[in-house]
Order: structure tokens, then sequence, then C-alpha cells
């Protein structure tokens, strides 16, 4: 009989069972991994939606933007639907969601902070920091909060980002004292200006922070002077004018 002929040697013969053997237990493997799945799709429900960090947003409405209940499967929720439903809102400005086995989700909110107050077509309305518009506001809230007037955010954009970058500004340095209201306005961005405390500032656009340094040292001078001001105008970069008022 020739070599071409003779049976295949025993290792041959266990490299097939061994091969046979773990795709088996792949496939059990897979199987169980499947069977796990929809078992625990179907059986883990929903005990308790646990919110944290809201401030604004009352857990009624967290609750009713979410759109799960107690009771509802748990895994048959995608995490990407829930935040989706959660995101309708304009005060969340982010959200962490995580299902535990027990049937607990947690919710950790971010919310949006109101940076002023929007007077747009005769109502009034809260914008964050992007100037996002979180809601309408029916009486002025207690809070001194800057004023955008006279600044459409759809006809006047560039304007409105401009005043946006202001009160960014103000917020991070505190480089304008007032004790009343802070109103900001103008069409365009050379036009901008503020109003504090009845004191008139032609702003215009661009390096607020040392606009607002000049300011401090020609208040302290007008107050030394004790002049009755028209307007400040701080649009020049080599000069601050000081339009007196005529008595």
């Amino acid at each position: 009989m020739s070599k071409q002929n003779e049976t295949p040697p025993k290792r041959n013969i266990w490299k097939k069972i061994l091969l046979f053997f773990s795709i088996t237990l792949i496939l059990a493997f897979l199987g169980s991994g499947i069977w796990l799945f929809f078992y625990l799709k179907k059986n883990i429900l929903v005990k308790e939606v646990v919110f944290s960090g809201n401030q604004h947003l009352k857990e009624e409405e967290l609750h009713e933007l979410l759109k799960v209940k107690k009771g509802d499967p748990l895994y048959s929720i995608p995490l990407k639907q829930m935040h989706k439903n959660l995101k309708q809102s304009p005060w969340i400005k982010d959200v962490i969601i995580r299902k535990e086995v027990n049937g607990v989700i947690l919710i950790k909110i971010t919310e949006s902070f109101p940076v002023a107050i929007l007077f747009r077509q005769g109502k009034s309305y809260l914008v964050d920091n992007s100037g996002i518009i979180l809601e309408e506001i029916q009486e002025l809230p207690v809070v001194f909060l800057p004023v955008i007037t006279e600044i459409d955010p759809d006809k006047n954009v560039a304007a409105f980002k401009e005043a946006l970058a202001f009160i960014r500004l103000l917020n991070e340095k505190r480089l304008l004292a007032y004790s009343g209201q802070l109103e900001i306005f103008g069409k365009t961005p050379d036009e901008l200006a503020i109003k504090a405390d009845d004191l008139l500032i032609k702003i215009g656009s661009g390096d607020y922070e040392k606009k607002l340094e000049r300011l401090g040292k020609i208040k302290e001078e007008i107050k030394a002077k004790d002049i009755i001001v028209d307007y400040i105008d701080l649009r020049f970069s080599d000069q601050v004018i000081v339009k007196p008022m005529n008595r």
C-alpha cells in the first residue's frame, strides 16, 4: 500500500474533535447570551427613576419628558431615546443616564443657566449664555439679570452675539459695577450700547475688557469733577468721549 492511501494521523482526528467542541461551545455561549438578553428585556422592570442635578425643572416635569413609568421593561427602552426625550427641554444642557440591574434608572441632569432677559415683540424671555431661549416669563424675576432690548436674535444676529459676549465677560470679570438694571441694545455691533444706573455708554463691539477698564478710570474723573454726563463713548481705541449734559 502506498503512503498516499494511509489513514490520517491520530492528531488530525483530535484537531477535528477539538474544533467541533469549540464551535459547539461558542454557539452555546451565543445562545445563552441571546436568551439572557431577551429574558432581561422582558422580566426586569423599572422600579424607580432617580433624578439629580435639577434646580429649575421639577421631577414631575422630568418624568413627563422622559416618558418612562414604573413597571415598564427596563431594557426595552433605549438610552438614546431617553436622552432625546429629556433634551426636548431647553433647560437641559446635558444628561447622563445609567440603568441598574435592580431596576433603578439614575439620571444626572446639567441645567442651562439664565444670564439675561430678552425683550422681543412685547414678550420677555430668559436666555442662556449661548442665546438659547429657555422660557417665556410673565413677570420679571427678582434678580439683577442684564436686559437685552431692541435686538432681534433672528434679524440682528451679529449684534445679539456681541451682546452675549459682553454679558459673558461681565459674569467672568465683574468689571462693571451697577446697582440697578443693566440694559443692552443696538441693532448692529457698532451701535451696541449699555445703560447702567441711567448712564448711557456706547460700547461698540470687541475689546470689552479694555473698554471697561477705561470706563472705570473715566468714571472716577467724572465723579471728582462733578460732571453730569449725557453719554460716554468707548468705541474708539485711542480715546474716550464724554458728552456732558446741557444744563
